[in-house]
């Protein structure tokens, strides 16, 4: 009897399970084909739709185009305009500016001129106190060499005075 339970429940309940399965799987490819279906008349109806965007976007477009080139047209005669009136102020302003160079180079060579006079200036200045520098510097040596002079002197004297029997002090008798 046990062993029967163990194979007999599951074979039972594994055939209930097949009746289900098979039931189950035809009504799931009954809902899949319905689905298809709907489907397909959606994508029929939505490519309708879109033919008929498609025309009244065509139509919308070659409107839009025809605006479009009025509107540069417009611009185009816009732009010429402008270009000639800017043109003319450029002429204009050339006028103006060929006049100021004039000036300005004249003013160019003044200033140049000057220039040159206070290089010259200058240089002459930086001799002079290059000179003065070497003068100072030669000053200075003289100074130098005078100070070790008398130090030198002053050290030959007080040898002398050192080795002069004078500056010696008495010998002294010894006493008794």
């Amino acid at each position: 009897m046990n062993r029967l339970l163990y194979i007999g429940i599951p074979v039972v309940l594994m055939v209930a399970f097949l009746f289900i399965y098979a039931d189950s799987k035809k009504k799931i490819e009954a809902a899949q084909e319905k689905a298809r279906i709907e489907k397909a008349a959606e994508d029929k109806r939505i490519a309708d739709e879109k033919e008929a965007l498609r025309i009244r976007n065509k139509e919308n477009a070659d409107k839009a185009d025809a605006r479009r080139r009025a509107e540069e047209a417009e611009k185009e005669l816009k732009k010429k305009q402008e270009y000639e009136a800017g043109l003319q102020k450029i002429r204009d302003e050339e006028a103006t500016f060929t006049a100021d160079l004039n000036k300005y180079k004249r003013e160019i060579a003044e200033l140049e001129t000057e220039l040159d006079k206070i290089r010259a200036e200058k240089e002459k200045l930086s001799r002079e106190s290059i000179d003065l520098s070497k003068e100072i510097a030669a000053a200075y040596i003289e100074r130098q060499n005078a100070e070790m002079e008398v130090q030198r002197y002053a050290a030959m004297v007080a040898r002398r005075a050192n080795d002069s029997p004078l500056a010696r002090p008495p010998a002294v008798a010894p006493a008794q």
